[in-house]
């Protein structure tokens, strides 16, 4: 019987053969199309300067087995967009995923969009410029124009409008305060409640010498705090002390427990019934705050919530990729502010504007200072191309501050360093940052240059707890290659063991 079927047999694989080759076939024409495509849409969007999201291809498999090709081509800031269809016969069943292709390097490139289809090509420039890292629906950046929203509210609104409290609530849940009390309320409380601080910690920071950085003593308090905060037995994520967020009321203590010891003064817990700004201010002024104070920094930390991946932002996210914990999430965060391009800049900022005694010798400085190819702190930023839109709300919130606190002077110089550098740098695309006046806000205050950067790390808080619990569900492992440019593959001598 074997013998009177192997004919059909032979039959059939002659049959697969041939289906099997014709598949390739279409296969290899439908990339070789593709690569085609590509460049063809590459070739159109460059004829026109204006061109946003350059070229965007997608291929499949249509219901009656043909294969269809559309390239998309966006021309002009209207995001128009021309389309064609190359169709290819082929066999059903099968689907070819295309990427996405922007051109991200462009300043009219739209980086708001209602998604993304994943893989995705986009220009790429040094320090990842460029690079469509992941999305999100936390915060709306854009770096054209500056516009920032948390949650889909502008900043602006958000400034005159909202506490610390209310904003952190809407970054991380994205429900406004207003429109859910009671989740609020709960939300406010668990914060406040987790401002008592294990002695162990306390005892840890406290026995550290006098002239160790602030930054370095919270990180090594959040260190301290996982081992406290997490047991032998919990999973690596932690993913149950995200939900709780007690993290951000433990570094809000953490912050003022540091400003408390760095003055000689015994760490205190906060009463419940006060605000994150609240318990922070009595630490640094050693009395409780009057109501203007706590609103200046209020204000100040909306201002600095979130900036979308900013260098401690996104340090902190590459670490949940790896689904490490909370603590070890926020110690990475606050290395990378602790350097002078982040979080360390707006201590650089009052070591230069705090010894100028006025509007003339500001202006003079800034000369000199530029003569000598030395930076102005608080100018510059790796994805603005103009002056950051956050600065007005801070300048404002300076001049008003510096007029309740006889420090009127502060702000004469830190306005004529302004001007004057903006009349040197603007030419080169380098603007004012929030930076300039952030800085001195926090000092009026009662900060400490040194302590400034600390103060940052705590309104951060709110952005990186929302970005890492966006992405806990969907975000995977980060791991980006290098390109090689090093010498040629060499080899090494043989030599005999011990020689």
């Amino acid at each position: 019987m074997d013998s009177d079927l192997q004919p059909a047999r032979e039959a059939a694989d002659r049959t697969s053969s041939v289906v099997a080759t014709v598949s390739f076939v279409h296969l290899a024409t439908a990339l070789l199309v593709r690569r085609w495509a590509f460049w063809a849409a590459g070739q159109a969007a460059r004829k026109d300067q204006k061109a946003g999201a350059a070229e965007n291809c997608r291929c499949g498999w249509q219901d009656d087995g043909g294969f269809a090709m559309v390239v998309a081509v966006a021309v002009g800031r209207d995001g128009g967009r021309m389309r064609s269809s190359v169709p290819l016969p082929a066999t059903s069943g099968t689907v070819i995923a295309m990427e996405s292709v922007f051109d991200s390097l462009s300043p009219a490139f739209d980086w708001r969009a209602e998604d993304v289809e994943w893989p995705v090509t986009s220009g790429v420039g040094p320090g990842l410029a460029g690079v469509i890292a992941s999305t999100t629906r936390v915060v709306w950046l854009d770096p054209s124009s500056g516009t920032l929203a948390y949650r889909g509210v502008a900043i602006e609104d958000l400034a005159f409008a909202a506490g610390y409290e209310e904003v952190a609530y809407l970054l991380i849940t994205g429900v406004k305060a207003e429109t859910d009390q009671e989740g609020f309320s709960d939300f406010r409380s668990r914060l406040r409640a987790s401002r008592e601080l294990p002695a162990d910690v306390v005892n840890l920071i406290a026995a550290m010498d006098p002239e160790t950085h602030p930054t370095r003593l919270l990180r090594a308090g959040v260190s301290a705090l996982g081992c406290h905060e997490l047991s032998v037995a919990d999973d690596l994520a932690g993913e149950w002390h995200w939900k709780e967020l007690r993290i951000v009321g433990q570094v809000m203590a953490l912050v003022g427990a540091i400003a408390r010891l760095r003055r000689g003064l015994p760490p205190i817990v906060p009463d419940a019934n006060q605000s994150l700004a609240e318990g922070v201010l009595q630490s640094l002024l050693d009395r409780r705050p009057e109501a203007y104070e706590v609103r200046a920094l209020d204000l100040a930390w909306v201002m600095f919530a979130a900036h979308g991946l900013d260098a401690p932002t996104f340090t902190s996210m590459i670490v949940a990729s790896c689904l490490a914990d909370p603590y070890a999430n926020v110690v990475a965060g606050l290395s990378a502010l602790r350097g002078p391009r982040t979080g360390g800049a707006t201590e650089r900022v009052l070591e230069q504007v705090l010894p100028l005694a006025g509007g003339p010798e500001a202006e003079r400085w800034v000369a000199e200072a530029l003569g000598r190819r030395e930076m102005i702190a608080g100018f510059g930023h790796r994805t603005l191309t103009m002056p950051d839109p956050r600065v007005v709300v801070l300048r404002k919130a300076l001049a008003a501050l510096a007029r309740r606190t006889e420090r009127s002077e502060l702000f004469v110089a830190v306005r004529s360093v302004e001007a004057a550098a903006t009349r040197a740098l603007a030419g080169k695309g380098v603007f004012v940052n929030l930076n300039l006046y952030g800085a001195p806000v926090f000092h009026l205050l009662g900060a400490a240059p040194a302590e400034v950067p600390i103060l940052v790390a705590a309104a951060r808080m709110a952005g990186l707890a929302a970005f890492v619990r966006e992405a806990l569900e969907t975000i995977r492992i980060f791991r980006p290659l290098a390109r090689y440019c090093g010498v040629p593959e060499r080899t090494l001598d043989r030599r005999q063991v011990g020689s």
